[in-house]
């Protein structure tokens, strides 16, 4: 097999630094890097702390020939290195984010195993916020460029490790976003998030839409002035924003229906593009019909449509809605994006960059991966939407307590993550002979 004494190299490699990495992975825990519009009263963020630790780590591996720490918000910083290739092969991104999400005191209460921000070992398992989401990985593409910097090997394509913030509060325009704002580019990228190992070219997409509806506050006992028509001609005394917000919902049910039955794709489950009321709040009083009632709607979008045209259709049905009713005409409901959308990611199987990355994974596990759509959305689809390929494939899985109580990761994805990343880098970037 193409490269099989360099990849059985590096495995040995991979495996003599366990210690090593494990020690990275749980200092690399140990920061609470909450991400910041997700923080509790009275708790803080070591977002700061733990980006500067990470340059650190770069910067001490003399490997980098660009380290490039940076804000552009306060208190919110990104991490790019970058080796230069010395031929013309092809550059290779690896991403993870270093924001986590805040651990309650619910979920405090019931963590059993170590403690929240620990980062040790029990049971073949390293636990911790963060682990499987995502510092494992970040871990794993760490010790894959030591890897290649260990075994002396000289890469034709461009390499870059990127750290970022914001990732769990879909800030792509202070993360992910602003590495190629700012210059940087790949051609193909590898978002570390946990997949089972499993390499996933697809994606749902998403977006989401904040949606405000004005009635005409009145008592409750004026309601059957405001259901029935009246024998007078004076000025409507109310409108309910609740009802009018329940057109709404139930023409998105109707829609929500149609989508199940037109954008079938065999590599996700039926019926996964979805409108998820999400959030709604409405009325002044218990005693009072409501003046105002506005609602979070969530969409999840197969990768066999687009996020245009998903966006189109539910502003269709508002603009509908409103268009047929006497109050609404004349009082259009507001909305707006609260979020950059996430569009689907869809990279085909037989796709040379999707191939390359199964040559490695069977170079290192001795089997093909399972390749499947992702259950889960994030910067990959914001990457794919700068138009550069990518996958998500790293340690961890959905069902090792992410965003939850008792998160952990095997030890084995993480060595076995940093053996296929190194060898996706050889195969990718190519070598230097």
């Amino acid at each position: 097999m193409e490269n099989e004494n360099i990849i059985s190299q590096v495995t040995e490699y991979i495996d003599s630094e366990k210690d090593n990495i494990l020690s990275t992975l749980k200092t690399y825990i140990n920061f609470r890097s909450t991400n910041t519009e997700q923080l509790v009263e009275g708790e803080k963020t070591e977002m700061v702390e733990c980006q500067k630790w990470i340059a650190e780590e770069l910067e001490n591996m003399s490997f980098f020939d660009k380290i490039d720490y940076y804000e552009l918000e306060e208190g919110r910083p990104n991490v790019v290195g970058v080796r230069k290739g010395e031929g013309k092969g092809r550059s290779l991104l690896f991403n993870t984010h270093s924001d986590v999400v805040t651990v309650s005191e619910e979920q405090k209460n019931e963590w059993t195993e170590l403690s929240p921000f620990d980062g040790g070992v029990k049971d073949g398992k390293v636990w911790g916020r963060g682990s499987t989401d995502m510092k494992s990985g970040g871990t794993s593409m760490l010790f894959a460029a030591k890897a290649i910097k260990a075994l002396g090997l000289k890469l034709k394509g461009d390499l870059l490790l990127t750290y970022v913030d914001g990732e769990e509060s879909g800030r792509a325009e202070i993360g992910i976003w602003s590495i190629f704002d700012r210059g940087y580019t790949t051609d193909f990228g590898i978002m570390c998030e946990p997949t089972n190992l499993s390499v996933y070219n697809k994606s749902k997409g998403e977006i989401y839409f904040d949606i405000k509806i004005k009635g005409k506050s009145t008592h409750i006992c004026n309601r059957y002035k405001t259901i029935w028509p009246q024998r007078t001609k004076e000025e409507q005394i109310g409108v309910n924003a609740i009802d009018k917000m329940v057109k709404i919902i139930n023409a998105f049910n109707e829609l929500e229906r149609s989508w199940g039955l037109d954008y079938y794709d065999p590599s996700v489950d039926p019926g996964a593009t979805t409108l998820t009321i999400s959030q709604i709040n409405g009325g002044e009083s218990f005693s009072s019909q409501a003046g105002e009632c506005r609602m979070m709607i969530a969409s999840m979008i197969s990768p066999r449509t687009t996020v245009d045209n998903i966006k189109k259709q539910i502003i269709d049905t508002i603009e509908y809605i409103a268009d047929h009713d006497p109050w609404l005409r004349d009082n259009r409901p507001e909305y707006k994006l609260p979020f950059p959308p996430k569009i689907p990611l869809n990279t085909p199987e037989d796709d040379d960059t999707i191939q390359t990355m199964v040559k490695s994974y069977e170079q290192v596990m001795g089997a093909p991966p399972n390749i499947a759509a992702s259950p889960f959305v994030g910067d990959c689809n914001y990457m794919f939407e700068k138009g550069i390929k990518g996958i998500y494939w790293g340690p961890g899985d959905l069902s090792m307590g992410i965003h939850g109580t008792n998160e952990h990761v095997p030890v084995d994805h993480v060595l076995n993550a940093a053996k296929m990343y190194a060898a996706a880098i050889i195969n990718w970037c190519g070598i230097v002979e």
